[in-house]
């Protein structure tokens, strides 16, 4: 059993346990207000808790995608600089460095460390940018030192604004925070 699971099976324990003692004095008796008084501050943190269930029970999940996020944007970061120091050696024209630009900006444009998602938000959709930040990267390398065709420049460039169409928030206001 999960630590959510137990805490929870934990406070309706305790939610039953006050109750019982709660109906167990007669009306009017001495400490009945004082049991309900009770009773009444267990259901409400059992209530409390249980809104806060599918976060607690998301928290790995989210953990895991920031990692997963911040891990393939430097990797992506680290493409797009090797492919860039391939001009100095001639390995790789200067023309596609205008291309790489934009891709090397969005993988460093959260910076080297883990950046928290908001709760409440769905957060697999970033795992689904990063790696098409990834794959956009590594295409558009490998056409660069011309391992694949250059065709392969459509599916790079159609990657980057799938990674834009997806990195993108949903409301307006969660850009500002």
């Amino acid at each position: 059993m999960d630590k959510v699971s137990a805490r929870f099976a934990q406070l309706q324990k305790d939610v039953g346990q006050r109750q019982a003692s709660a109906a167990a004095l007669a009306p009017g008796a001495a400490g009945r207000a004082e049991a309900f008084a009770e009773l009444q501050a267990a259901a409400d943190a059992l209530l409390a808790y249980a809104a806060r269930v599918p976060d607690l029970r998301q928290e790995p999940a989210r953990r895991a995608t920031e990692q997963f996020v911040m891990w393939t944007r430097r990797g992506a970061a680290a493409a797009a600089a090797l492919t860039a120091a391939g001009v100095i050696p001639g390995w790789v024209a200067w023309g596609w460095l205008i291309l790489l630009l934009p891709l090397t900006l969005a993988a460093l444009s959260a910076g080297w460390q883990a950046t928290p998602l908001a709760k409440h938000r769905p957060h697999l959709r970033h795992r689904v940018s990063a790696t098409l930040l990834a794959a956009s990267t590594l295409l558009l390398s490998a056409v660069a030192f011309g391992a694949v065709s250059a065709w392969w420049v459509i599916a790079s460039l159609a990657a980057a604004a799938a990674t834009l169409a997806t990195g993108l928030p949903d409301d307006p206001k969660e850009s500002s925070k």
